[in-house]
């Protein structure tokens, strides 16, 4: 692949210009703008070799006659001067602005030499140095002494060392800052980078470095002990130009040819070292991920893009998922897909994966993926999913999402899947928990196959002798409602209620101590949580007027005082969704249809059994949210 023989030759056309010596010069007009931060940054860019050679940063230069001098001593000092000057375009205007940064640098350190730095002195000497002076020299003095405190380490990983400790517990701001700073300047080195992770592997620095952004995870205990108190200082308080040094260091570090994965050009070919490799790249975009974007914004999206063009595209498509199953490849493709592609890149993913959903054999090369019908249905609302998480336009998505439920509808109906649940004989619990399961498991598409599934095990899952088997079956209070739990989070996937009984408060309505107390003995044993009685109409409109709070009333119709029918007409006034089921020994068609001209939800016939009860009750309860209903 050409492409990839390019990036390990480190032919990237696309490079990011702040990670390869470009950028914006800052125009320095004053020896005071070297001292901001973009005068410094465009120093460290002009300077990088003299840094790195030297293991010295911009702030150190700027502070020590020392370093200035050694730096005029090199023999390509006039060729940075120049080439900053072009930069800049200020031709021969930056010799004279140089030598007059040298000569205040002596003359403000001749006759005020920086004082010690310990860790435990560092805080209120410079709260000291700051607020004996102007602010701009306050600062100068402060830089100027942790130069000095630096003279004593040899390397990057010394010198960021020493300044761990001075930060170590410090929460003082104005102290903080220059150490900011500093340790941002060694990191937006790529040999200051190198030194504090001991030249660790590019996997391993890299990883390091996007635990030092993202926070997503600790960095192992073997890291070494700057990046270690690195992470201790970030977790603690923040530090912008540090942060903002790690992402200009990662980005640096992504746009060099080393690999995630693959060890040796040779492997550049194989397609399984490629999609390795770009499998380790989407982790790396998925950790960079922010709500609204990437850590350092544009930039790092663009970089991972650059490095991911590379990797994908209309050629290297076909090779990556060469030899998988249809369902491996949607797969691959779009995970792909979220990864932050380059243009060309993310049409050439699109345009793949929608031939496949073109294809007119798309339907049945996808069941072939998997053996058995649960597979299947699973594999199926998998790929849904893939859709509705994907990337592709609104319009996009929900037509191929219904594409999907098309198939499933289809495959569901064609296997009568569901014709257990539907025919006129009640099925085994089993059978039903095994749906209830599947629903759990997210199964089912989203659309019609849902809506089919949910409307079949609604009233499955109330019948009363599944519920007695289902709930009733356990051992005591505490699994009753932990499979109540888990019942209504596996229905409530395909969008079904269910009515947990333990919580049902019933009123039971009977002049009759017999019928009454037999009423509230089977719902007792059918599991209700809360029953209270009432001997006539009469106390069930008192109970009624004080606490109205009931799910369901079961009320006898001949009544002395009030009568059933009297007590249905005022719970109708107030609460027209009530279920209410009368019970009469007059079920002639007139008694009815006086009942059902009052909105009498279900009515049941004495005498009657328990179990012709439950289904009654279960009847009642139902019937007012069925799905499709």
């Amino acid at each position: 692949m050409a492409s990839d023989q390019s990036m390990a030759d480190g032919r990237d056309s696309g490079r990011d210009p702040d990670t390869d010596g470009g950028g914006d010069t800052a125009v320095c007009r004053t020896p005071d703008d070297f001292y901001t931060p973009q005068g410094r940054d465009s120093i460290g860019r002009h300077c990088q070799r003299y840094f790195d050679e030297n293991a010295l940063t911009p702030t150190e230069l700027l502070h020590s006659p020392r370093h200035q001098q050694s730096l005029s001593n090199i023999p390509t000092f006039v060729a940075i001067l120049q080439q900053a000057e072009r930069a800049m375009d200020r031709k021969g205007a930056l010799t004279a602005l140089v030598n007059e940064v040298a000569r205040l640098t002596r003359e403000r350190l001749k006759d005020a030499q920086p004082p010690d730095l310990t860790p435990a002195s560092y805080a209120t000497t410079a709260e000291r140095l700051i607020a004996a002076r102007d602010a701009f020299t306050g600062r100068f003095m402060v830089d100027a002494a942790l130069t000095t405190h630096l003279y004593q380490g040899r390397s990057f990983a010394e010198k960021a060392r020493l300044l761990l400790e001075l930060a170590d517990g410090l929460e003082n701001a104005d102290a903080l800052a220059p150490l900011d700073r500093l340790l941002g300047e060694i990191l937006r080195s790529d040999t200051g980078t190198a030194s504090c992770s001991m030249d660790a592997p590019f996997v391993d620095r890299v990883d390091m470095i996007v635990s030092l952004i993202a926070g997503d995870k600790p960095l192992p205990d073997e890291a070494p002990p700057v990046f270690r108190g690195l992470e201790t200082l970030l977790r603690r308080t923040a530090m912008p130009v540090l942060s903002d040094s790690l992402i200009f260091a990662l980005r640096r570090e992504l746009s060099k040819p080393d690999r995630f994965t693959i060890t040796s050009a040779g492997d550049l070919f194989g397609v399984e070292a490629v999609q390795r490799e770009i499998m380790a790249l989407s982790q790396v975009s998925q950790r960079l991920r922010t709500g609204e974007g990437y850590f350092g914004g544009a930039r790092t999206e663009a970089a991972l893009q650059r490095r991911s063009a590379l990797l994908v595209n209309e050629d290297t498509l076909p090779e990556i998922t060469k030899g998988r199953t249809l369902m491996q490849k949607l797969r691959i493709l779009f995970v792909l897909q979220r990864m932050p592609l380059s243009p060309s890149a993310e049409r050439a993913v699109n345009g793949y994966l929608t031939q496949f959903f073109d294809g007119r054999d798309f339907a049945g090369r996808l069941l072939d993926c998997w053996k058995e019908k649960t597979e299947k249905l699973k594999g199926l609302a998998e790929v849904q999913k893939l859709v509705l998480d994907s990337a592709f336009a609104e319009e996009a998505r929900e037509h191929m999402a219904g594409q999907i439920d098309e198939i499933q509808n289809a495959f569901i109906r064609t296997q009568r899947l569901l014709s257990p649940l539907q025919g006129k004989d009640e099925p085994n619990p089993d059978t039903v928990l095994e749906m209830v399961r599947m629903a759990g498991d997210g199964a089912f598409c989203r659309g019609k196959s849902r809506a089919a599934v949910a409307k079949a095990l609604y009233r499955q899952v109330h019948r009363p002798r599944f519920v007695r088997s289902f709930l009733l079956g356990a051992l005591g209070g505490k699994e009753r409602s932990a499979r109540a739990s888990w019942m209504r989070g596996a229905l409530g996937v395909v969008g079904v209620p269910f009515i947990d009984l333990g919580a049902i408060r019933v009123l039971v309505v009977d002049d009759e101590d017999g019928p009454r107390h037999f009423i509230e003995s089977v719902l007792r044993d059918l599991g209700i949580g809360h029953i209270d009685t009432a001997a006539d109409g009469q106390e069930a409109l008192l109970r009624l007027a004080g606490d109205g709070g009931y799910d369901l009333i079961v009320c006898d119709w001949m009544m002395p005082k009030a009568s059933g029918l009297d007590v249905l007409r005022r719970v109708r006034e107030v609460r027209r969704d009530l279920p209410f089921l009368m019970v009469t020994a007059l079920a002639t068609l007139k008694a009815v249809e006086r009942a059902l001209a009052h909105n009498v939800s279900a009515y049941i016939a004495k005498p009657f059994t328990p179990e012709q009860l439950e289904e009654k009750v279960f009847l009642v309860l139902t019937q007012k949210s069925a799905p499709g209903g």
